[in-house]
């Protein structure tokens, strides 16, 4: 019995000396998985953004395309290929960070080893 009060009290040491680390490694963590959902959101809005420009310079592309003049058409429909291209560059930049996922990784691994480690101390 003593022994495994000594064993809890030592362990009980470890997880209050860890618990800073932890919280350490969840600022950080909280910090990076920041950063990708705001460039996950620049992304989506700049798609956003350049899907609104689609649809009005196709509108104005079809009109144009209609009227007399060689310049015009090929000036019209170069703004619509553009805003497609910027769009899906914004897409493809959501998606690179939304691929991601792998939130909190490192705390949970920390977490795992020091388990693990209680488990063998028992």
């Amino acid at each position: 019995m003593l022994k495994a009060l000594q064993k809890s009290k030592q362990l009980s040491v470890i997880a209050m000396d860890r618990l800073g680390d932890y919280l350490a490694l969840l600022q950080i963590e909280m910090k990076l998985q920041g950063r990708e959902l705001g460039a996950q959101l620049a992304g989506y809005v700049l798609a956003a953004m350049c899907a609104f420009f689609i649809l009005l310079f196709t509108g104005i592309a079809i009109l144009v395309t209609f009227w007399d003049g060689d310049y015009r058409r090929t000036a019209a429909w170069f703004v619509v290929a553009l805003y497609a291209v910027v769009a899906g560059a914004g897409i493809s930049l959501a998606r690179q960070h939304a691929g991601r996922g792998l939130g909190m990784m490192t705390l949970r691994e920390e977490i795992k080893r020091d388990v693990a480690l209680v488990r063998e101390s028992l």
